[in-house]
């Protein structure tokens, strides 16, 4: 995978919020409104500023329902300066910000299988954190999540987000948005 090269979403001087050294604990669910494309972006940006090497996150949600715009935040938010898109076609994208970023988009598999033959399953290393767009299409029980954001759409421009996850992350979250 060949990192991207070309800056989308605007750097951000805001303070940033603390790394959480790892993800673990009791967990919790913190429930978000997002009345704009912007703030969808700043909850990404918060998200991606809190989570630390290692962690696994799926996005899930309708076509449509913002899990490719909350990436781009939550890769803002790692530090990753390239352009992200949605992997739909290649399946995988590797960037770099603080550490590496691989980002997963599982919407055309077919099966478990061919998620391993793209390396899903590897790439839980410790070292990266891994984001998974659609990972609700595994099977329970084929791969653990640290963190899962779930996305409805409320409206033409909003959005409800559930982020389920150790509740250290979700206070943080809340905390900083």
């Amino acid at each position: 995978m060949a990192p991207r090269r070309s800056s989308r979403v605007p750097p951000d001087d805001s303070p940033r919020p603390a790394r959480l050294e790892r993800l673990a604990g009791p967990r919790s669910l913190l429930r978000l409104r997002s009345d704009s494309p912007e703030r969808t972006l700043e909850i990404g940006r918060v998200l991606g500023s809190l989570l630390p090497a290692g962690t696994a996150l799926s996005l899930e949600g309708g076509l449509g329902a913002g899990k490719t715009l909350l990436m781009k935040g939550i890769s803002a938010g790692l530090g990753v300066p390239d352009e992200v898109t949605s992997p739909s076609f290649v399946l995988a994208e590797e960037y770099r910000g603080e550490f590496p970023v691989l980002h997963f988009d599982l919407y055309r598999l077919a099966r478990v299988d061919d998620a391993a033959g793209i390396g899903l399953f590897d790439a839980v290393d410790g070292r990266a954190v891994v984001i998974v767009e659609w990972g609700d299409r595994l099977p329970p029980g084929a791969m653990r999540f640290d963190a899962v954001a779930s996305l409805r759409i409320a409206g033409p421009e909003s959005r409800d987000i559930v982020v389920a996850g150790p509740k250290e992350l979700c206070d943080e979250l809340e905390r900083n948005l």
